[in-house]
């Protein structure tokens, strides 16, 4: 039970901030003033750098998380990571886009560490015959998450 809610909270996470407010707080916010075009192409890179933090961290975590017996100390590391950053956007002025961008990499980093994580538990929290259907709740109730959580 406790994975699939971990599970379904990350879906809000998606949701409300990586494909919600960030993006439109980054451009109209933490960007005023400056040129569509710029805050566009900020985003984008920004994109780009969380997008190349996870392709280079998601294997050494994922390494950690099959060797290590941390992996529940891990999980709680990630998920304060990742809930203290996005927590620390609401605290960024205007126009300090660059301090977003530092909190939105930890926070991406707090989310995808977080999924590492969590997914690396679920061998050890389900019984044999329900490691395939455990995920699927917490697909469903990720889902139902994310619709409840859309702006």
């Amino acid at each position: 039970m406790a994975w699939a809610l971990y599970d379904w909270a990350n879906s809000a996470f998606a949701t409300t901030v990586m494909a919600g407010f960030f993006p439109v707080f980054f451009k109209q916010y933490w960007n005023a003033g400056v040129p569509v075009t710029e805050s566009t192409f900020r985003l984008g890179v920004t994109s780009g750098l969380a997008s190349l933090l996870v392709a280079l961290m998601a294997p050494v975590l994922g390494a950690i998380a099959d060797r290590s017996s941390s992996r529940v100390r891990l999980l709680m590391l990630v998920t304060v990571l990742g809930a203290a950053s996005t927590a620390g956007l609401a605290l960024v002025g205007q126009g300090q886009w660059l301090v977003a961008v530092g909190l939105y990499l930890a926070a991406s980093l707090g989310f995808w560490g977080g999924i590492v994580f969590n997914d690396s538990l679920l061998l050890h929290v389900a019984e044999p015959e329900n490691t395939t259907s455990c995920p699927a709740t917490a697909m469903h109730w990720g889902i139902s998450a994310a619709g409840c959580s859309s702006p």
